[in-house]
């Protein structure tokens, strides 16, 4: 039974039932270590099947996102200047050239109350309600904020901050006093530009407590960008970034100056993907050549797998045609001619185009049909090794029953020898005696 313990080899017989038993064993666990072998070699294969599964997975991901339209209609921008300004494209920009003079940057309005107290820890005398009045130029926003006699500027600097998002409260001291400041939290909010002789403003209070006094100073005057693109008419915005002053060119400007933007085409996409897709041909054809090459390989000879590299091959075609691919028949990898490459998408852009939608519709049936094949044979592996480890485990089970029943035979066999031995002893010594006593007598 289980925990059953046995001693051999210490009875002084020279009979080790243990040695017998494991040597039996031995001998017996050979079809397990066959099939535990056998179970090595087919996970080996089942992960290199599941490395070149994986790969050709994402080399067919490549094809399934590809956005011709998009990487054949990118466009970039480069500014002569660009401490003046920065300019971002999209594809709908046109291909031109204009220079940009910079008059004015945006700035926010800030204004401060034309009172102030003396002390920070001053209280105010009354109670009552503060409203502020934010023009964004189509429309106007009202707050209120409540404040009690007792409170303080900062009491009230910190409601008006949790009361709205348009307008920052702050405590300005100008040598003298503190009053509160209220400034534009975001210069894009308002189109209006302060004009103190009409009285416009972005921000507008009343009902200020009357240690404040009755009204805003205004610190600085609120500005919208502006500029001159050609010789045209100024344009504004209320932040620094003009969007869409022409078709998909947003411009940001950061100083005052003149700069001059050059849009053209930019296939950085195109090449982008040939390098990608150079990369991921590459990488399946030295994981199928580590496979099947050498007689060591786990999959030598096999032409599920060299198929796979053949069949890959024979899909450049429209890319060798053009003349941007080099394929090397020694190691079956490929290179991009870039110089041609470049020379094309100058001249020819729309012929680029059309290969790689014939190399799309090459490679996209083939790797899905790869792609299936090996998660079936992945699916097939990991069944046989089940199947395997059930055997494993069953004969285990054998063995180690079978291994029990041999050390209680064999314990008591050595238990057996060593009683006969006993015995052999004493009669051995019973004929000394006897023979020490009958022996020695004369007639």
């Amino acid at each position: 039974m289980a925990g059953e313990l046995f001693l051999t080899g210490i009875t002084g017989t020279g009979f080790d039932a243990g040695a017998v038993v494991q040597q039996i064993m031995q001998i017996k666990s050979i079809p397990l270590q066959r099939l535990q072998q056998e179970k090595t070699q087919l996970q080996a294969r089942l992960t290199s099947l599941g490395n070149l599964s994986g790969a050709i997975g994402d080399f067919l991901s490549l094809f399934e996102n590809l956005d011709l339209d998009k990487i054949f209609r990118g466009k970039k921008a480069e500014v002569s200047n660009p401490d003046v300004l920065s300019a971002t494209v999209t594809g709908d920009a046109p291909t031109v050239e204009f220079s940009v003079t910079v008059n004015r940057l945006a700035q926010t309005e800030i204004r401060v109350s034309n009172g102030g107290v003396s002390d920070l820890s001053a209280t105010f005398g009354s109670s009552g309600t503060l409203t502020i009045t934010y023009n964004t130029g189509t429309s106007t926003e009202t707050f209120s904020v409540d404040y009690t006699a007792g409170q303080t500027l900062e009491d009230l600097v910190n409601a008006i901050n949790s009361a709205q998002d348009r307008v920052r409260a702050s405590v300005y001291y100008d040598g003298t006093a503190y009053r509160l400041m209220l400034s534009e939290r975001g210069v894009e909010n308002s189109t209006v530009e302060t004009d103190t002789a009409s009285g416009v403003y972005a921000i507008e209070v009343s009902g200020l407590p009357s240690e404040l006094g009755t009204g805003l100073d205004t610190l600085q005057p609120a500005r919208n960008a502006e500029i001159v693109i050609g010789s045209g008419s100024p344009i504004t915005s209320p932040s620094n970034t003009f969007e869409n002053v022409i078709t998909g060119i947003t411009l940001t400007v950061k100083t005052t100056g003149s700069a001059t933007v050059t849009v053209t085409e930019d296939y950085s996409g195109v090449t982008g993907f040939l390098e990608e897709f150079v990369s991921n041909y590459n990488g399946i054809v030295e994981l199928v050549d580590s496979l099947t090459r050498g007689e060591e390989a786990l999959f030598a000879g096999e032409n599920l797998i060299t198929g796979v590299k053949f069949g890959m091959a024979e899909r450049l075609e429209p890319l060798i045609e053009l003349g941007v691919l080099n394929y090397s028949g020694d190691t079956g990898k490929i290179s991009v001619d870039t110089d041609r490459l470049k020379d094309l998408l100058s001249t020819d852009p729309g012929r680029v185009k059309r290969a790689l939608g014939d190399l799309r519709s090459a490679f996209t049936p083939f790797l899905e049909v790869q792609k299936d094949t090996f998660r079936s044979f992945e699916n097939t592996y990991r069944d046989r090794i089940d199947r395997i480890e059930d055997r494993i485990n069953q004969l285990a089970r054998r063995l180690a029953q079978e291994e029990l029943v041999l050390r209680r035979e064999y314990s008591r066999l050595e238990a057996f020898i060593a009683q006969a031995q006993e015995l052999r002893e004493r009669l051995r010594q019973f004929m000394i005696t006897l023979s020490e006593m009958t022996g020695g007598e004369r007639s």
